[in-house]
């Protein structure tokens, strides 16, 4: 048996290729979630010679970590990956976090990837003859494209507060947290004061959750909270918006707007309306075992719960200079390919073909657009 700690190849052939006293890879996948696993898939079913890196235990190893109780938040039909029969599950299922994840092990192990686990990507450099070298965990590797997909699960956002670095009230971001007993081991006693910070779906669900565990809260918001469907139809919208997509994008192609992500209606936004969730402004400052709202009023909460959202997980491309949009750090890119820096491409990022390409359900068809890239790029002679 292989100890944990040591890089492993997950399933398929380990990979000889890319080593530094070898012939560079074709390609090579930094992470092995949806996105990665949906490139390989395809990758591999074109013939082209590619390793995928996970820096974690297993593919998947994000949706290990995420809460406990999280739902997908959209119908089976909207993410299955490629090769996978539809009918697997009832088109409208609404998995839970634990079955998807089981769902990735096993399409991982179906499809026979070759997934080396246990490495991280330390760091990624361009040589002077275009080449990459990645130095690993697990050894250095040269090849000639990366396909970073990386997500933004491992790169979770928490604003800059004045004064929150040197204040003594815990905090955790939703990236950290599994279960409500996570918040009470924290708060270091039941039922504490949490104060949630952020206004959209999962400040909602972590507000309904620990509401019904017994904990009181607040809510901070920058802006007006707005909220989507209710119960009734959220049930109707869960089981039609694919179609609804599908039609937005043959109509209005790359232009088309994305969903507004909102607080759900229904539970929480009672909890709200009714004033049994007291909500805030932004807060502008910690005070010691305070905090300091924009109107000037405080609150001493026992923990503040960060639901703010991620940034794309790009810190070993740091040497690379990537060019990123000032406003949220997402690469700029053409055709998923980096307009910086050649051979670089990124799959799973917000728009990077259109508004679906972030989700699963575009993730499926950015794979095998820029499978058919790479195709074209390694093996031409096949294409003629």
């Amino acid at each position: 048996m292989v100890p944990a700690s040591s890089p492993t190849t997950f399933m398929g052939s380990p990979a000889v290729a890319g080593s530094a006293d070898s012939e560079p890879l074709p390609v090579v996948i930094i992470g092995a979630g949806p996105a990665g696993l949906a490139l390989a898939f395809e990758l591999r079913r074109r013939g082209v010679n590619f390793l995928l890196l996970e820096k974690g235990a297993s593919a998947g190893d994000s949706w290990a970590k995420m809460p406990r109780q999280m739902n997908l938040a959209s119908p089976w039909q909207a993410n299955f990956l490629p090769g996978t029969d539809p009918g697997l599950h009832r088109k409208n299922s609404e998995m839970s976090r634990s079955d998807y994840l089981d769902y990735l092990l096993n399409y991982a192990r179906r499809s026979d990837l070759p997934i080396r686990t246990h490495t991280k990507v330390q760091s990624v450099s361009k040589m002077a003859d275009g080449e990459f070298l990645l130095q690993t965990s697990s050894g250095p590797l040269s090849v000639q494209a990366v396909v970073n997909a990386t997500g933004y699960f491992a790169n979770p956002f928490v604003p800059n507060i004045p004064g929150m670095t040197d204040s003594t009230i815990p905090r955790l971001h939703f990236a950290d947290y599994s279960d409500p007993d996570t918040l009470r081991s924290l708060a270091g006693k039941p039922n504490s004061l949490v104060l949630i910070v952020g206004k959209r779906l999962s400040a909602g669900q972590l507000m309904v959750e620990l509401y019904q565990a017994g904990f009181h809260l607040a809510v901070s918001h920058r802006s007006p909270i707005q909220y989507g469907p209710g119960p009734v139809m959220w049930w109707l919208f869960f089981r039609i918006f694919p179609q609804l997509e599908r039609l937005k994008l043959a109509l209005n192609g790359s232009r088309a707007s994305g969903p507004d992500v909102r607080m759900a209606g229904g539970t929480a936004m009672k909890l709200i309306k009714s004033g049994r969730v007291p909500t805030f402004p932004v807060i502008s400052r910690f005070e010691g075992n305070a905090v300091l709202f924009a109107d000037n009023q405080r609150l001493q909460p026992d923990v503040v719960l960060f639901a703010t959202g991620f940034r794309p997980a790009l810190g070993h491309l740091a040497s690379l200079n990537v060019s990123t949009l000032p406003e949220n750090g997402t690469p700029r890119l053409r055709d998923l390919e980096s307009v910086s820096v050649s051979g670089l491409y990124f799959l799973g990022l917000d728009r990077g073909r259109n508004f679906q390409s972030r989700f699963i359900r575009g993730i499926r068809n950015d794979a095998r657009f820029l499978a058919e890239r790479l195709e074209k790029k390694f093996l031409p002679a096949k294409r003629t």
